[in-house]
């Protein structure tokens, strides 16, 4: 008996996986939210809407008004410069919080990328004769590919939270500023 040692035993933990609020209280604040929602973004000049196939999807702002609704926020926590062979750009961290509380409720990550069809090139102007025109292209400088990872990851965290929200409103759940438009 002294060479036998104990024996862990694995006990099921309760992981309070049970509904904690009554799910029609839950919807019905959940649709006041996108009503409120669905009334802000129909009265946006239909020119700054971002469209594809038909579909309308949000962009960060919209995102941060959704998550407006219920407190919370997001915070960009880091960014860092990535290389992947020739193709550079930045990765960002972002979170999602309770503002009153601090409490984080979820994170998110997200690139942008010089290989990217709108992050690589851009048309470079030159005033002549008193008119814009383009003679070239010239890379797009590192401080926007950064921002526009930054703002990614912030919509990105927030999509993470509310996408049901705003599928309630009858908008597409993915953020505009991760779509390509092929």
């Amino acid at each position: 008996m002294e060479n036998e040692s104990a024996v862990a035993v694995a006990v099921p933990q309760d992981f309070g996986l049970a509904v904690s609020r009554d799910p029609k209280a839950v919807i019905a604040e959940a649709k006041r939210a996108a009503d409120s929602l669905k009334s802000i973004l129909e009265a946006k000049p239909k020119d700054t809407w971002v469209m594809m196939n038909g579909e309308r999807y949000l962009e960060y702002e919209d995102w941060a008004t959704v998550a407006k609704f219920y407190g919370v926020t997001a915070k960009v926590i880091s960014t860092l410069p990535v290389e992947f062979g020739g193709v550079r750009g930045w990765e960002a961290r972002a979170v999602a919080f309770h503002a009153q509380t601090g409490v984080e409720i979820s994170a998110a990550d997200s690139m942008c990328l010089n290989d990217e069809d709108k992050w690589s090139m851009r048309p470079k102007y030159e005033w002549k004769n008193n008119k814009k025109e383009r003679v070239g292209e010239v890379a797009v400088p590192s401080f926007q590919l950064r921002s526009m990872a930054q703002t990614r990851a912030c919509a990105k965290v927030l999509k993470n939270v509310f996408s049901w929200v705003v599928v309630l409103a009858g908008f597409k759940p993915q953020v505009a500023e991760e779509m390509t438009g092929n």
